[in-house]
């Protein structure tokens, strides 16, 4: 089959837009090969699902010897030896609080079963959330994503969800400056709860760093938020669906804050490639749960749960947390060389090897660069490297394995890309 093949019979019957005009053929490590033989530095990861690359081989073996095994257990029904072998590992490798898992079959899902459970645990249905956050496109989830583009024309979404202004410093919704605002977004909370909701608030869902526009709160901002559930009994649930196993720099992006967390959500990578996803609470929490209160005929997948065992294993064994920080380190001293060359970076910010460049079209004005961005992505495609936009705003997400020379070359083929599109 030729690409033009696959095009056609896509605009025929399949019900999606592609973003990237790349038939994706076969992958190894951080190269993605088309059908065509073109081979692509991939620094998306399948937004971040790929933590170890493409086809790491003894993840591939242990998938192989399950597939003789058993391809398919439903939790619901019968015991599962991988399925209560993940979760041990969870409760160990996830804050100390958390220890019980569910399992279901996406980070989508995850936040699904986690406003479930957030709601049948405090009895209460209000949930905040923040703005510009992405949190999946099922409606629940969709309630919670604080962009109107992933919602227009399909309310009306969950009723009780309050949105309050993002962390997004180089943004600030408020026009406020760090430090020097006293983290006045955080305050905030304290009057949408007074004043927006009806004092019924379940939990405030956040991502640790924002992952559509890659933005890291500023130090406090979330043990001020801790305090706030605190001080008005609210669960705080994380999602650390792209955040979580290593991307960071850490095992959990939270982890660079240490504060304590009620619901973590989990998805991508956790599957070693294969989906799966799990929420993960504390005992506490977790009480309230009851038979069929979320069920899923396919999550807990054997062949999803023994891939992500073993990339777990892979990932403290072989110190890719450790490597995720240092490649990190090093991506950013890097693309901050470029600030001096190119007028259109506005903001480079990240933590490990989730990092983000934000193009502008004036300093001043922070005017966003969103057509010469997309006519720079393009460039890096020709030239063969993959990242991901949203607006004029990369995000790089390298496997957990990448080298200084991988990134090297990436940084190489971004420079001349901006060069050429600015």
């Amino acid at each position: 089959m030729k690409a033009e093949d696959v095009y056609k019979k896509y605009k025929k019957h399949v019900m999606k837009e592609v973003v990237e005009p790349i038939v994706a053929y076969e992958g190894k490590g951080s190269v993605l090969k088309d059908l065509d033989g073109k081979e692509y530095l991939d620094f998306t990861t399948g937004y971040a699902v790929a933590a170890l690359g493409y086809n790491n081989p003894t993840v591939l073996k242990k998938v192989k010897d399950q597939l003789r095994r058993l391809t398919h257990c439903c939790h619901y029904l019968y015991y599962s030896i991988p399925v209560a072998e993940l979760a041990e590992k969870l409760a160990q490798i996830t804050p100390k609080n958390l220890v019980k898992t569910f399992f279901c079959n996406s980070g989508t899902e995850a936040v699904e079963g986690s406003i479930r459970l957030a709601r049948k645990h405090s009895g209460k249905y209000e949930l905040i959330a923040l703005y510009r956050s992405h949190h999946g496109r099922s409606m629940g989830a969709a309630s919670l994503t604080g962009n109107w583009l992933e919602k227009k024309a399909m309310g009306p979404y969950l009723p009780g969800v309050v949105h309050v202004p993002a962390p997004y410093c180089y943004r600030c919704s408020i026009g406020h400056e760090y430090p020097d605002c006293g983290i006045a977004c955080a305050k905030m909370i304290e009057d949408t709860i007074q004043y927006a909701t009806s004092g019924n608030v379940a939990g405030i869902f956040l991502e640790p760093i924002l992952m559509d526009v890659t933005m890291v709160p500023p130090n406090g901002y979330l043990k001020q938020v801790r305090r706030i559930c605190d001080n008005h009994g609210i669960l705080l649930i994380l999602d650390e669906v792209q955040t979580g196993l290593g991307r960071t720099g850490k095992m959990f992006a939270i982890e660079h804050w240490d504060v304590e967390v009620d619901i973590m959500a989990l998805g991508k990578a956790l599957g070693g490639g294969l989906p799966l996803g799990a929420y993960i609470a504390s005992d506490r929490v977790a009480k309230a749960f009851e038979f069929l209160d979320f069920a899923t005929s396919m999550g807990g997948n054997p062949l999803s749960c023994v891939a992500s065992l073993e990339t777990i294993k892979i990932i403290l064994e072989e110190g890719l947390v450790e490597n995720a920080a240092r490649m990190g380190d090093y991506l950013m001293k890097r693309l901050r060389e470029l600030e001096e060359r190119h007028k259109l970076i506005g903001d480079i910010r990240g933590k490990g090897l989730m990092v983000g460049v934000e193009l502008v079209k004036d300093h001043r004005t922070k005017a966003p660069a969103t057509v010469e961005a997309e006519r720079a992505k393009s460039k890096m495609r020709e030239k063969g490297l993959l990242v991901i936009l949203n607006d004029s705003t990369y995000r790089i997400l390298p496997p957990l394995t990448v080298t200084k020379e991988e990134i090297d070359k990436a940084v190489d083929i971004f420079d001349l890309a901006l060069r050429e599109a600015g």
